[in-house]
């Protein structure tokens, strides 16, 4: 920004783009040049969690939703929101795990799965866990995935509602 990083806006629903060609040219990431880069907002009033690439489709969480932001090739925009849930997202930015038949995410209500097309609960099991952890003390900050390819199971670690340790 030109006042400053004090005087920067974030903007927690928005997907920039640069110009086609190389991302680090000076100008690659300007939005007044008709070309060049650019950035589109999604049509909700939520936060961006987090986002990863399943089957060459971009999955983006949001607080309670999620969205695709998929490549139309337009030379002005070049990408659209498209909405995938709007009763499902994800609460934590590191919770989100890849697999061949989607990408898990713990989300405010559910553990979901994602493949582009729909999102599903996952977690009918144990549909109350997510409920167990904890919000205070940044707890959804440290909720972490990670998949073990061997046994091809998921492993989450999160703070309990019931320990009142801050860490």
């Amino acid at each position: 920004a030109a006042g400053g990083y004090g005087s920067s806006v974030n903007i927690y629903n928005r997907a920039r783009f640069s110009q086609i060609g190389s991302p680090v040219a000076s100008d690659a990431w300007r939005s007044d040049q008709f070309g060049k880069g650019g950035f589109i907002d999604a049509p909700v009033n939520e936060e961006i969690t987090s986002a990863t690439f399943y089957k060459n489709t971009l999955i983006v969480f949001f607080e309670r939703s999620t969205w695709q932001l998929r490549y139309v090739g337009e030379y002005g925009l070049p990408f659209i929101w498209e909405r995938i849930s709007s009763d499902f997202g994800s609460e934590s930015t590191f919770s989100t795990v890849l697999f061949d038949q989607g990408v898990l995410t713990v989300g405010d209500r559910a553990i979901i799965n994602c493949n582009g097309v729909t999102a599903q609960r996952n977690d009918e099991q144990v549909p109350d866990i997510v409920f167990n952890i904890r919000n205070a003390d940044n707890g959804v900050k440290r909720v972490v995935g990670a998949r073990n390819f061997q046994k091809e199971i998921v492993y989450w670690s999160f703070s309990d509602s019931q320990l009142q340790r801050v860490f």
